[in-house]
């Protein structure tokens, strides 16, 4: 990593500055750039950018959905996904979407630096969670292990609506509806609502 340049994509500022003390002070990379969007990153003038690291949830378009247009923008620039989550079939779409590895941010320091330095040599560093990634996944097996309530709940959620209209709706108290949120987090492998939105949507429990 020492003399490279590096674009890290996150909307959380904090993260931002965490990762750039590593990538500065155990990767004693050359220089790093911030952009909080894909939006951001798309409109980047600078060039010479060596690996682009990109978060899989931010408003706007998400990481996954941004690994195209990134590539077309970066043509020479491999793409590293970011995610607070070992998902193993979001991993897959991301290396079939062309990105050359996928970290957790629990990653240690040490890690997240080796990781990166292995692409930079023209390798990947995904999860062997990624073989486990199962290529008939659809939104049945994963709506399988919903209740009819939490689907109806995840419903919801997906609409955006916090627990205690999601509690109005359903006639339920808050507590019950903050206990089926959790309950699908587990099920649909989130670590926050943002995520199992972007999960239901994309696997086409919902709309």
């Amino acid at each position: 990593m020492q003399n490279k340049h590096i674009l890290i994509v996150d909307d959380h500022s904090l993260f931002r500055t965490g990762l750039k003390m590593i990538l500065m002070q155990i990767g004693k990379a050359r220089g790093i750039s911030e952009a909080n969007s894909i939006k951001e990153a798309l409109d980047f003038s600078e060039s010479g950018v060596d690996v682009i690291l990109l978060d899989i949830q931010m408003p706007g378009i998400n990481g996954i959905d941004g690994i195209k247009p990134v590539r077309d923008r970066f043509k020479t620039s491999p793409i590293i996904i970011l995610s607070a989550s070992n998902d193993p079939n979001a991993m897959a779409e991301a290396k079939k979407l062309g990105a050359s590895g996928y970290l957790n941010k629990a990653a240690s320091a040490d890690e997240m630096v080796a990781s990166i330095n292995r692409v930079l040599r023209g390798g990947t560093c995904f999860s062997s969670d990624v073989d486990k990634a199962n290529p008939q996944h659809n939104a049945n097996s994963l709506s399988n292990n919903l209740t009819p309530r939490q689907l109806e709940v995840l419903m919801y959620l997906c609409e955006g609506k916090p627990n205690k209209l999601i509690a109005r709706e359903l006639e339920m108290s808050e507590n019950t509806v903050r206990v089926h949120v959790s309950a699908i987090l587990s099920a649909l492998g989130a670590s926050n609502r943002s995520e199992a939105m972007l999960i239901a949507q994309r696997e086409g429990i919902t709309v």
